[in-house]
């Protein structure tokens, strides 16, 4: 009875997971197995049943066990420990409960009356009926904490004038989606809130206010932090005074931003305390950091939708984790980011993946066109409760929040927000209006610089690749075709290439092209061709490339990667970090620096040559400002 308990309350999660395909099927199996194994014991007197419900009840209270205390990598929606819950808890001692009765049976036998009363099985039976009711009752109002694995740029992207078609909010504050629209799907109850992010500049005070489902207390209380930010933060805005009070860089200056942490105040138990923050952020400016933002991180082991970080700010915060992350020892021994898990979850060897026990949410003490507590772009955002278009610590995913890197030592500039920029005309700037409507011939005229043999090569180059490039539109014939994969998916783009064609003939021809950048869905996992990588050989460097369209192509480089091997001789490799503040690989070898730059077959935000964002935006050559062609992009 234990068992087929349990199993109803398997059952009853299926649907409420729905959004986490295999986590769904795992309920499936144990529902399947705990109740078919009730009914067969029902049924029958044969010797194997009581083993049997050992193993199955023991598999399933011992998988309940590891979700509350490390939780399951390699299972969708269990990758991060939760706190025990009523619906889960129950189900679990009903598990034990059938475990421990079969247990029994194996080691001591069982009544050799067959005419043994049944009456005193009736209060036992009415009991597991109410706790299995109860469960089943609760679990349907159970908010967890799965979420996307992989929280990468989703193809569209929304606009200042307040389209958009993924969900996502413009940086100027329109709705992500219908106004106040709520919705729910299966356990998460989720509701796209108007008029929020909001453009934010400390500068022109803290408009928070008149966010729909946030409490007076909780206004009050975000509204507070953020001043109290504001007057603590700057304290630490030489860097070299947060290193000599214990904060320490996790050696991501690459992305733009470079985070420094104090450990020891992760576990202090102080919380969201601007006095004692654990995470420092910088914007990164050559050898310059600038402190544009702290980034508060909740003790070990408490859920991103916990209610204990939830309810401080309700809908104007965004808690979320990194558990993609991998760790290894620098020269100096301390832990720092070396790369990124693979698709299965998995760290190279060698580095330890760790981050994923630990909510966090930023307060920025710099203008931010997403708001006061935006996340960062890319693998800087890492992963909520929700989707990327129910986030609101998200706005424009290209854009929001100077992502890009600027030269070739992993400098960042800004060239849509800055400290001098009014939020609003970061707004406006970004959503400019549009003549790429995806189709093959496109207008690049119009931008200052450029002659108009460049603008026609520019058009050409965009023409051939537009209408070439589909005949590579699958993995499968991507990899037929001889390229291999870098194995970055979960950046939220994967590159295919093909090393033989980076020092062949062929130069920026879409019939040849060196790699293929597939976009990969968070949710299903599948990929879309979105864009050719035109790489050049081994005599070019960012000096001597070919002049394509003038000021509308910018090259850049991958200075800072580390691979498994060396692809011209194996055929392949595979990213399997970044290089370490001192330019070296932990593991793994870096390769030459040959010049590439994208041309996308889809519209995008920085127009057809936009590099992508993050780790990916690679380096320019320097003294340049990276690029984004308003004009020309995409949506």
């Amino acid at each position: 009875m234990a068992s087929l308990g349990a199993g109803a309350i398997h059952g009853g999660a299926i649907g409420l997971h729905a959004e986490h395909p295999q986590l769904a099927r795992v309920f499936v199996v144990l529902t399947l197995l705990q109740i078919g194994w009730a009914l067969v014991a029902f049924a029958h007197d044969a010797r194997w049943i009581a083993p049997l419900g050992v193993a199955v009840n023991g598999l399933a209270v011992g998988g309940w066990l590891i979700t509350r205390v490390t939780g399951i990598g390699w299972i969708d929606g269990l990758e991060i420990r939760e706190n025990p819950q009523l619906a889960d808890t129950a189900c679990a001692i009903l598990g034990a409960v059938a475990a421990a009765t079969a247990l029994g049976i194996v080691l001591l036998g069982k009544s050799s009356e067959p005419d043994v009363e049944t009456r005193r099985l009736r209060l036992p039976a009415v009991g597991i009926a109410a706790v299995t009711a109860l469960a089943m009752w609760n679990g349907a109002g159970h908010v967890h904490s799965h979420g996307s694995d992989a929280h990468a740029t989703s193809e569209a992207h929304a606009h200042g004038d307040g389209t958009s078609t993924d969900g996502h909010s413009d940086a100027s504050g329109a709705s992500a989606s219908a106004a106040d629209a709520a919705h729910t799907d299966g356990a998460h109850a989720h509701t796209v809130v108007a008029g929020w992010p909001r453009a934010y500049d400390p500068a022109l005070g803290i408009d928070i206010s008149g966010v729909p489902g946030v409490t007076p207390e909780q206004e009050a209380r975000a509204r507070t932090l953020i001043e109290d930010s504001l007057r603590e933060l700057p304290r630490w805005s030489d860097v070299e005074t947060a290193v000599a009070e214990g904060w320490f860089s996790i050696g991501d200056k690459s992305t733009g931003f470079e985070h420094y942490i104090n450990r020891p105040l992760i576990e202090d138990g102080k919380f969201l305390d601007p006095t004692a923050p654990e995470s420092l952020v910088y914007r990164v400016d050559g050898d310059q950091r600038t402190l544009v933002s702290a980034m508060f991180i909740a003790k070990t082991g408490v859920p991103i939708d916990d209610p204990s970080l939830t309810d401080f700010g309700g809908p104007l915060m965004q808690w979320h984790a990194h558990d993609n992350l991998c760790w290894g020892l620098n020269a100096e021994g301390r832990p720092v980011i070396l790369a990124l898990t693979n698709a299965a979850g998995e760290c190279p060897t060698g580095t330890t993946k760790g981050g994923g026990k630990n909510a966090m949410v930023h307060v920025w003490i710099a203008p931010h066109p997403c708001g006061p507590f935006a996340a960062l772009e890319g693998v800087g955002a890492g992963r909520a409760s929700v989707s990327d278009a129910e986030r609101v610590d998200m706005c424009n995913h290209d854009h929001a929040g100077d992502q890009a890197s600027s030269s070739t030592t992993g400098a960042a500039t800004s060239p849509t927000a800055d400290s001098t920029t009014p939020p609003a005309q970061v707004s406006t700037d970004l959503v400019a209006a549009s003549r790429d409507s995806g189709a093959a011939r496109i207008d690049l005229s119009g931008m200052a610089g450029v002659s108009p043999e460049q603008e026609a090569r520019a058009e050409d180059l965009v023409f051939a690749t537009r209408t070439t490039l589909p005949k590579f539109g699958t993995t499968a014939a991507a990899e037929a075709a001889g390229f291999t994969s870098i194995g970055d998916g979960t950046t939220g783009y994967e590159h295919f290439i093909n090393w033989k064609y980076i020092n062949d003939e062929h130069e920026l021809n879409p019939d040849f092209p060196e790699s293929l950048v597939f976009q990969v869905d968070p949710a299903t996992g599948t990929k879309k061709l979105v864009s050719a990588m035109f790489m050049m050989g081994d005599e070019y460097t960012l000096e001597n490339v070919p002049d394509v369209g003038g000021p509308l192509t910018q090259w850049h480089i991958h200075n800072n990667l580390c691979f498994s091997r060396d692809p011209f001789e194996f055929g392949s490799t595979r990213v399997v970090g970044v290089t370490s503040p001192n330019g070296t690989c932990g593991f793994g070898i870096r390769l030459r620096e040959n010049p590439m730059i994208h041309v996308w077959i889809v519209p995008h935000p920085c127009g057809p040559f936009a590099a992508l964002e993050g780790v990916g935006a690679g380096q320019i050559l320097d003294g340049q400002e990276r690029l984004c062609d308003h004009d020309h992009a995409g949506h």
